[in-house]
């Protein structure tokens, strides 16, 4: 069972604020345009060496595993950056999560702000640093897009650790698949990745947690494939209750409905409670959550009350 994991000391308007890139290579203007959406925030961005650096077949890294690894732990070793955020998701941490130096990243405690592959990496500060992580915007997307009213509000007050926080299903999707309510720490993410990690040991423990799912770019056999893969690992029976984000096709998305049919199908041998839409993941909007903090789910009122009250 994961243990409650604790607020990482607020971080306001004036702070300076990290950009790593772990995983894949960044496109300069979606970066400028991410950085330049951070200042307007009042924070000032403090860029990692390797953010337009790019290695691997295809180009498919932000730099070579020692480049990603060295530049992340330079700004980590930095004490005057009270958070640091990524830049994009993509694939690349899973090939570093083993040689991340978790007691130079315990010298200072701070918010880490990310999603998609990012997940391991947030997972793992919740587990082995006992800090809340935040599954929440990336700057050479997200960012760059432009965070929308309710996005940026919700990003800015995790940050500073206002909470508890009410955050309703009222997406397009928004709906409850099975009734009940559920409490615990939240852990999960991005579905494929949460996924990878079985058979290691950053796998994720969800044992009276409030499991966290989304995924993009994944057709509906394969999510009900990996759901399935859990399932078999005892990935996730053990969670009080389950949040389904965003879940994004290759191509055109199927119906609210038919996902819903699909999700319910998978979790038929599921007894807690399921809801399906909540505003997190890979669409807009993508509401900033905190994985390790308490939340109770409240299926029947359709909402998610997050932190304790």
């Amino acid at each position: 069972m994961i243990s409650q994991a604790t607020l990482p000391p607020p971080v306001r308007a004036g702070a300076r604020v990290g950009i790593a890139a772990l995983s894949g290579p960044v496109a300069p203007e979606l970066l400028g345009q991410g950085v330049a959406a951070l200042s307007r925030l009042g924070f000032v961005p403090v860029l990692a060496r390797n953010l337009t650096s790019r290695s691997g077949p295809s180009g498919m890294f932000a730099g070579t595993d020692a480049e990603r690894l060295d530049a992340f732990h330079e700004l980590a070793d930095d004490s005057s950056i009270e958070a640091i955020f990524f830049a994009r998701g993509g694939h690349g941490v899973l090939r570093l999560l083993d040689r991340i130096d978790w007691a130079r990243l315990a010298e200072h405690p701070r918010a880490y702000v990310g999603y998609s592959d990012l997940t391991p990496f947030l997972n793992a500060v919740v587990a082995r640093l006992g800090i809340v992580a935040f599954h929440g915007p990336l700057v050479a997307a997200d960012l760059a897009r432009g965070l929308g009213f309710d996005e940026e509000a919700s990003l800015l007050g995790a940050l500073a650790g206002d909470y508890p926080a009410i955050q309703p299903f009222d997406c397009w999707l928004g709906q409850v698949l099975t009734g009940g309510d559920a409490s615990g720490p939240l852990v999960g993410g991005c579905l494929s990745l949460v996924t990878a990690l079985l058979g290691t040991p950053y796998a994720l423990d969800f044992e009276g947690a409030v499991a966290l799912f989304e995924d993009v770019g994944e057709p509906p056999y394969r999510i009900d494939r990996m759901i399935a893969h859990l399932r078999l690992a005892g990935g996730f029976e053990q969670a009080s209750g389950i949040v389904i984000g965003h879940l994004v096709g290759p191509w055109e998305d199927p119906k609210s409905d038919e996902w819903a049919a699909v999700l319910t199908d998978a979790f038929a041998n599921y007894r807690g409670p399921i809801a399906f839409g909540h505003n997190t993941g890979h669409r807009s909007p993508n509401w900033t959550l905190p994985l390790g903090l308490p939340v109770q789910l409240e299926g029947d009122r359709r909402r998610l009350v997050v932190g304790t009250r």
